[in-house]
């Protein structure tokens, strides 16, 4: 595989190669020995009008037989509802927020349960109430500024993000000398003092969102335990992305920077120039904030429950992560709803669970006080579609064809058969092997009962997550699937749809991988 025309999925070790060359390599790096196949290399979301793709240009869905059933469930429709939700999120932002999304605990959360509501109440589900929850004190960075210079002259770190957990500064700021470390492996700090300097690492998206290299291979805690007196992560998706990947429980600043701003560090420090950081940080706890699950039943024939769900909070504008989800959950009850409750076996109870990102406070609830003695079956609704990626060349290409989702699934052989299928059915495309365990909110009751989630992971938590890299087709495909899954759920008991063995729990909640 020529390292110039990456084309596998969107993070492979190989891109480390070319983004942090060795010192000698590094002239050979930014001068290519053959022009670039596609042209100038593109980045996001700053070449979204070259990478972005209509949602008519994507292939139909499939209709195998018995799809008519489902019909009404529209992707289309569910992208423009995910639309309300994310000028939610956009709200946060142009209010003057730079800590912004759909922040657990803030007033944008609480418009998005009011919303949430409204939606329930509109589509005719009953029982429709609010769960106020009393929070912890949350994580919260009140303001931050990261500026930098080379020999003097400024260079751009405007996008510069805390990771979710560091510390702050004082008023008065700190300010160290860059240094450029590469992957951040203990190869790459032989020999090299890092401390009380501004440590830059490039991180290899491993696909993206939480994962990535500069976590699972420990660079961010070998710096700290280094002496390094700020960190900071270039993330690894070509472009002026922001990030909040978490996972920065540090004891000095840790912030992300975007490919190309972290780039324009190392080519400085790869010229010979001494660069210089300052930070400042304004990070603490805010204390008193409340947020709320929010419930809706639709009642069924018998006492029997499948219990679907859908998390509310995000980072940015959480339109994979989880606008998506919701509004795909919300077409789910709008289908049943039109069905008469004689024709509906089991109660359906839809439930929208805050504090995904921080806090856990909502689904916490739910595993430690819902009774699950009649629930047939788990369904999450979590990050159902989004455009495909490839590293190409020295940056990013699109293609008109949805992603695969990592997937998860707890219960009886013949369960999981008639849900691999229905999806292969749907051209719901899985990665070749389950999570070990569940991510995402299903991680915190998996165990309680069936269950079962498809889930993207690519984007989310940054600011490429927006509706334009969210295609109406894997919506549908999936909301489609989903349903059809509901109606063959309810053709077998509660004894065909339980594993012979029940899961164990899930570990502590810091182990979490969302």
């Amino acid at each position: 595989m020529r390292l110039k025309t990456l084309t596998a999925a969107f993070a492979l070790p190989l891109v480390g190669l070319q983004a942090s060359p060795a010192p000698a390599q590094q002239t050979a790096a930014t001068a290519p020995t053959s022009p670039p196949r596609f042209g100038a290399p593109l980045g996001l979301p700053r070449d979204g009008d070259k990478l972005y793709i209509p949602d008519e240009k994507f292939p139909e869905v499939p209709r195998p037989a018995g799809w008519e059933a489902y019909s009404d469930i529209d992707g289309v429709r569910a992208k423009q509802v995910a639309g309300e939700i994310t000028a939610i999120a956009r709200k946060s932002r142009d209010d003057g927020n730079q800590f912004w999304g759909r922040i657990t605990g803030t007033v944008y959360d609480h418009m998005t349960q009011d919303w949430v509501e409204a939606q329930f109440r509109q589509i005719g589900l009953s029982d429709v109430r609010r769960q106020p929850l009393k929070m912890e004190p949350l994580w919260y960075p009140e303001s931050w500024s990261v500026s930098a210079s080379a020999d003097g002259a400024a260079l751009s770190l405007k996008s510069a993000f805390p990771i979710l957990d560091t510390v702050g500064t004082t008023k008065a700021g700190l300010t160290a000398e860059a240094v450029w470390l590469g992957l951040g492996t203990d190869a790459d700090f032989v020999g090299r003092d890092v401390r009380g300097k501004a440590v830059f690492l490039y991180s290899i998206a491993t696909p993206g969102g939480r994962a990535h290299s500069a976590n699972w291979n420990g660079a961010i805690k070998r710096a700290v335990n280094a002496g390094a007196g700020m960190v900071f992560v270039v993330m690894g998706f070509p472009g002026d992305a922001i990030t909040e990947p978490q996972s920065g429980a540090t004891s000095v600043p840790a912030f992300t920077v975007s490919s190309d701003e972290g780039d324009a560090v190392r080519a400085a420090l790869g010229a010979g120039r001494k660069v210089s950081v300052h930070v400042t940080a304004d990070i603490g706890k805010r204390e008193g904030l409340t947020t709320g699950n929010v419930w809706g039943v639709l009642p069924g024939a018998t006492d029997e429950s499948i219990l679907i769900m859908a998390h509310t909070d995000s980072f940015f504008e959480g339109a994979l992560d989880n606008a998506s989800g919701i509004a795909m959950m919300l077409e789910l009850a709008r289908h049943y709803a039109r069905t008469p409750q004689s024709e509906r076996k089991r109660t359906l109870v839809f439930l929208t669970t805050p504090a995904h990102h921080q806090s856990f406070v909502g689904i916490e609830w739910v595993r430690n006080n819902y009774d699950f003695s009649k629930t047939a079956f788990i369904m999450n609704c979590e990050h159902p579609s989004q455009t495909m990626m490839y590293l190409l060349d020295a940056g990013v290409m699109t293609a008109n064809t949805v992603s695969a989702r990592r997937w998860y699934i707890n219960g009886s052989p013949a369960l999981n058969d008639k849900i691999t299928g229905t999806l292969r059915d749907y051209g719901v495309s899985l990665y070749a092997q389950p999570e070990r365990r569940p991510g995402g909110e299903l991680y915190f009751i998996f165990h309680k009962a069936p269950s079962f989630h498809v889930l993207d992971h690519v984007i989310y938590h940054s600011t490429i997550d927006t509706l334009d890299m969210v295609p109406a087709s894997g919506i549908t495909a999936v909301g489609r699937a989903y349903a059809s899954i509901i109606d063959q759920v309810n053709g077998m008991n509660l004894a065909e749809l339980r594993p012979a063995q029940v899961p164990a729990a899930a570990p502590a909640l810091s182990e979490v991988s969302h």
